[in-house]
């Protein structure tokens, strides 16, 4: 057969889809790759902002992309390329066989407001263009069961799997103080939440954060560090590939996420054995038991649990997320869908 895989930019390709891409190789299929960025078969300058009109003009390229190749099978990845890539497909003489893997829903079913209801709007009006849904944590499971969001089947996976090879072996750097070190690593965003994280440090006078990673909210956490004096007392790496190290040099894994689909950084500080606190949202209460987790935004819950956590290694069940387990268990999934 002839896949397509898409997604909205070539770093989502390159972190979670190569292993994915040799497999369906393996089993014989030619595979072209549609994102933004180099590398691509088709490089499709998707824009962040979902709705944009942009987006719409790129839906034309989409749309003479998919009519000239005739592709047998189309894989969807992230919220945005899936969408105007299923837009696109109106009128398409030869309806290929539609898998949308949801990295996450950029909604809940516990939020109202305006945002959540054009999100879900979009997945119910292309609903018929997606034969099935893969989902990722149990409450995104249940909104695409209970909004009937595909033709046939939805199911349920444990991730596209992690590698654990930049936290594997960590060891613990020691310490000559009383400081509690909190480690957070990811995009820096108003989704990942870490102003929160930020404002925490105000009430606990000998806490230290690290936040790995860069993003847009990088100079509004920076400047509300500054004017509330917590400088000092917190570090932004920018983006590093040595995730290990920071995570070697802190006590606690700390997350405020607002919204996540299952959140590959959580399973590396569990490969890593680290006390996590974490924000209880869906994808992170897939991972954790409940004495690890927080109500969301609530200072006073996460600033006790903070006073009073363990900081010793924990053993959590971690084997069903690891790459070679997840490849094999989805790509049994996936050509199965592609007999049917």
């Amino acid at each position: 057969m002839k896949i397509l895989i898409v997604a909205s930019n070539m770093v989502h390709i390159k972190n979670f889809h190569l292993p994915y891409i040799e497999a369906f190789k393996h089993a014989g299929h030619d595979v072209l790759v549609m994102a933004n960025g180099e590398g691509a078969d088709f490089n499709v300058p998707f824009k962040k902002k979902a709705f944009s009109f942009s987006n719409f003009k790129l839906s034309l390229k989409i749309k003479k992309i998919l009519k000239n190749e005739c592709f047998d099978a189309i894989f969807l990845h992230t919220t945005l390329a899936a969408f105007w890539t299923r837009f696109a497909m109106r009128g398409l003489k030869k309806k290929p066989i539609v898998v949308n893997t949801v990295h996450g829903y950029l909604f809940s079913k516990h939020t109202s407001g305006l945002k959540t209801s054009l999100y879900l709007l979009a997945e119910k009006l292309m609903r018929k263009r997606t034969d099935y849904i893969a989902v990722m944590n149990k409450e995104d499971l249940d909104i695409a069961v209970t909004n009937k969001l595909c033709k046939k089947d939805v199911v349920f996976i444990n991730g596209m799997g992690v590698k654990p090879d930049r936290v594997l072996g960590i060891q613990k750097g020691s310490k000559n103080d009383n400081s509690l070190r909190l480690v957070y690593v990811g995009e820096l965003s108003a989704r990942k939440n870490q102003i929160f994280l930020v404002k925490a440090l105000r009430y606990l006078e000998n806490a230290h954060l690290t936040l790995v990673g860069d993003g847009d909210e990088r100079e509004s956490i920076e400047k509300y560090a500054k004017e509330n004096g917590l400088s000092s007392r917190l570090t932004i790496t920018g983006f590093t590939k040595n995730v290990k190290a920071y995570l070697e040099n802190s006590d606690v894994y700390v997350s405020a996420s607002v919204i996540e689909g299952l959140p590959f950084n959580l399973i590396e500080a569990m490969i890593a054995r680290m006390p996590i606190l974490a924000s209880d949202i869906k994808g992170q209460r897939d991972l954790l038991s409940s004495n690890c987790l927080y109500p969301l935004n609530d200072m006073n819950a996460f600033v006790d649990a903070l006073k009073n956590v363990s900081l010793e290694s924990i053993d959590y069940d971690i084997d069903k997320y690891l790459i070679d387990n997840a490849l094999n268990e989805n790509m049994s999934i996936y050509l199965g869908f592609l007999k049917e």
